[in-house]
């Protein structure tokens, strides 16, 4: 059979539904590898994604089988399904920032539930000997030191470990009021939520997909909160203190310092795995 003979016996519905499932499948694999999938969807989502690709891969090898098949009537709009999302996926994206939506502060009542757990804090080593922030022992900290005591730790709050830290301070709260705490975060300012003196360092969590985002981040008392222009991105230095939101009690910073700082892109992913 010649090269057109076999062009006029090919399905032209089963060459669009191929190219369909392969072009679906390519693209999650693509998004998964890369890690651009966590734009859209939290790590715990990457086995489906792997699965999806998996089931397209598999139809697009079934669709072989009838692609010399003979069709009166073709109907092609069914393939539609995967071609949508197949385009909105390669239209540019970016993750969403603070101005993009309309949320609720996920303060002391989201974690009043929370139950403490034998852990070492974030960013130490268990065994004895372990190290907490700012070096100082972990046994120290986990025996409740006084503030005077324990006010040369300085807790670093890295990008990846900030929901871990906020945990932790939450949970263990009385171990690190005193304690001084750099963080980094996008300015989140609500007058229904919060005083003129108050602003949040906040990062945007994602419990599920981008739908859900909220504001994750620690209370900041500062007098010149009303000068910080909301969305700007800046790092804190301050002082752990208790407060109250929303009838909770729930760790705060007095803030001693605070300085411009570049934004970070990546979400906070609450509960991952």
């Amino acid at each position: 059979m010649t090269t057109r003979a076999y062009a006029r016996a090919l399905n032209p519905q089963v060459c669009l539904e191929f190219i369909c499932y392969m072009t679906f499948a390519a693209l999650m694999l693509y998004l998964v590898h890369s890690g651009k999938y966590l734009t859209y969807v939290t790590p715990r989502m990457e086995p489906y994604l792997y699965f999806t690709a998996v089931v397209m891969l598999l139809w697009a090898g079934a669709s072989l089988f009838r692609l010399f098949r003979p069709q009166n009537r073709l109907r092609v709009a069914h393939c539609l399904v995967p071609a949508i999302p197949i385009l909105l996926l390669l239209l540019p994206h970016s993750p969403l920032s603070a101005a993009d939506l309309s949320y609720n502060y996920a303060g002391g009542s989201a974690f009043s539930g929370a139950v403490a757990q034998p852990q070492t804090a974030p960013g130490g080593n268990a065994g004895a000997g372990a190290q907490s922030p700012g070096g100082a022992p972990a046994e120290d900290f986990a025996s409740g030191v006084s503030a005077a005591a324990s006010a040369s730790a300085l807790i670093e709050v890295e990008d990846d470990d900030f929901y871990a830290w906020l945990n932790e301070l939450y949970v263990n709260l009385d171990t690190y009021v005193g304690c001084r705490i750099s963080v980094t975060g996008f300015v989140f300012k609500d007058p229904e939520m919060f005083g003129a003196d108050e602003f949040v360092p906040a990062r945007l969590g994602m419990t599920c997909c981008v739908a859900d985002l909220v504001p994750y981040g620690l209370v900041c008392k500062y007098d010149k909160a009303g000068e910080l222009a909301p969305d700007t991105w800046v790092r804190v230095e301050g002082v752990v203190q208790k407060g109250m939101y929303e009838g909770a009690e729930e760790p705060q910073i007095a803030v001693t310092s605070i300085e411009p700082a570049a934004p970070v892109e990546a979400y906070i992913y609450p509960f991952a795995y």
